[in-house]
């Protein structure tokens, strides 16, 4: 059903697929009879050795539409660079199971040992069910050799000719009303020059990775603080919920809760706001990573072609680390946890193909402590099967039913938890409440979990992808007789905006670098 690219634009891996056949000859279930599993690579076609060809090369002799789950439509991109033909029918595709260092793809199986049905805590379980051991890497300090190699590379760049348009000078050059005019200049096409830039995201980055996975966030008596869920580089509707929400200072804190990028055809603007707002009030702005934080989907949803077409290649290499550095989760005045996807997973970690969420089961007998979060490792891409902690605050969702159960998201490993696991996770770390994010909500928020220890949605998408419908929301926090009192929730609809449609920079897009034409 889709395909996706290597990190080097090399390849074709099976990105989605239905692993059955719904009828004799399913169209759809064709592969997965044949042995195609997701994660296969396409080795051949035809009988041509395509192993180390550009994606779009492959898709051009496969002659292959690509899903775009962004547009919610099938396109086909532009043809790759060999001009390659469809391949005559009938044609003989042949995959490969790819071997990689564990932590490359996210989408790789996650097996493990077979459970022991004979434990009373797998009785409801499939017998195809596996089981492994749940770690947590250590954090060590950051080091990131492509950033120490950039600031050569940009002391070398030329000064900016023009004064016309945004610019940033160091930190001591931003104020409020600077960034409020550079969102406006960014609203007119006028970018950050390409120096300016690449300074911006060097100093947010060295902001980032001195902090903690897990960031403490303190509300004096009387001050609030504002969480922000799902941005995706809906430019317009980020500076109208900033009109509602004020502008971050020491009396009203942000906490951006993840996925600033992807979709949404200004996400090189939105993400460099955010930059600038951090570098100008390190102190009062806090961003959480998402799961769209990522080189996998940002090569696939849009940003790394967004940057590329905008600026350079190059510079998809320095927020790929600036996404690694970025923390996973705060903790607001030891009351509200604030993560993007959820809570931690089942220990030991089980698993079964397959999605019932009739089926649960009580995995955690141990709590994870704040404290093992925070002095967590964050600095590299998700993987299960290298740190599954960081996929449960990036990927998980909630569910109504207790206990723990397999989610429907990209691959095995994602989970979904029921309200006994929020409650525990929270009493065991003396919380009052979850805020989360990654799921599109009608409202804007929503109480998952409700009652005395809630878990609340928070999105600040507005009609997601253009065609969702659904109001956005910020969640608000205040501190009233030394307690954290909300949330209040700001709402709000989607602005207009220049025709350009979600997905323009994404795999298959009419804007993606791999589909332009030079003149």
């Amino acid at each position: 059903m889709a395909y996706a690219p290597s990190t080097s634009g090399k390849g074709a891996m099976v990105w989605e697929m239905n692993e059955k056949s719904r009828y004799p000859g399913d169209p759809q279930g064709q592969a997965w009879v044949a042995g195609v599993k997701q994660g296969f690579l396409v080795k051949s076609v035809g009988g041509v050795d395509v192993s180390n060809y550009e994606f779009w090369d492959i898709m051009d002799m496969m002659d292959d539409k690509i899903k775009d789950n962004s547009a919610g439509k099938f396109q086909s991109g532009g043809q790759g660079t060999m001009g390659n033909k469809p391949a005559e029918l009938p044609v003989a595709i042949e995959y490969a199971e790819l071997k990689v260092d564990e932590g490359e793809w996210l989408g790789m199986e996650s097996t493990g040992d077979k459970v022991d049905m004979r434990d009373a805590r797998f009785a409801d379980l499939p017998s195809d069910a596996t089981i492994k051991e749940y770690r947590i890497p250590k954090a060590v300090p950051i080091a990131s050799e492509v950033v120490e190699a950039l600031r050569g590379y940009v002391a070398s760049l030329p000064e900016p000719s023009s004064a016309d348009g945004p610019r940033y000078k160091g930190k001591a050059s931003l104020s409020g009303d600077s960034i409020k005019a550079m969102i406006q200049d960014f609203k007119v096409g006028k970018l950050l020059p390409l120096k300016d830039a690449y300074q911006l995201a060097i100093d947010a980055f060295d902001i980032l990775k001195k902090e903690k996975t897990l960031g403490r966030v303190t509300v004096p008596e009387g001050k609030k603080v504002t969480v922000v869920g799902d941005l995706h580089g809906q430019l317009w509707d980020f500076d109208f919920m900033l009109g509602l929400a004020g502008l971050p200072s020491a009396d009203n804190q942000f906490v951006f809760n993840g996925d600033f990028v992807d979709r949404g055809p200004w996400s090189v603007e939105v993400v460099f706001s955010l930059l600038a707002f951090k570098v100008w009030q390190p102190d009062h702005v806090f961003m959480n990573r998402g799961n769209h934080e990522a080189e996998m989907a940002n090569h696939f949803y849009g940003f790394f072609g967004e940057l590329e077409v905008k600026y350079e290649k190059k510079m998809t290499e320095l927020f790929a680390d600036l996404f690694r550095a970025t923390p996973l989760c705060h903790v607001i005045n030891n009351e509200a946890f604030v993560v993007h996807g959820g809570i931690p997973g089942p220990d030991p970690r089980v698993w079964w193909k397959g999605i019932d969420n009739q089926i649960s089961f009580d995995g955690r007998n141990l709590q994870i402590s704040l404290d093992e979060i925070e002095n967590s490792d964050r600095f590299m891409e998700p993987n299960p099967n290298l740190n599954p902690l960081m996929v449960d605050l990036l990927w998980s969702d909630p569910k109504g039913k207790e206990g723990y159960g397999p989610s429907g998201r990209m691959s095995s490993g994602i989970y979904l938890f029921g309200p006994d696991v929020s409650k525990n996770f929270m009493v065991h770390n003396k919380l009052r409440m979850v805020l989360r994010s990654h799921e599109v909500k009608a409202q804007g928020f929503r109480y998952d979990h409700d009652g005395e220890y809630p878990l609340i949605t928070i999105f600040s998408a507005p009609n997601y992808v253009d065609k969702a419908g659904n109001l956005a929301a910020v969640a608000v926090l205040t501190n009233t007789g030394s307690q954290l009192q909300g949330p209040e929730f700001l709402q709000y609809a989607a602005q207009p905006h220049p025709d350009v449609p979600s997905g323009a920079y994404a795999v298959g897009g009419p804007l993606h670098p791999d589909g332009l034409v030079e003149a």
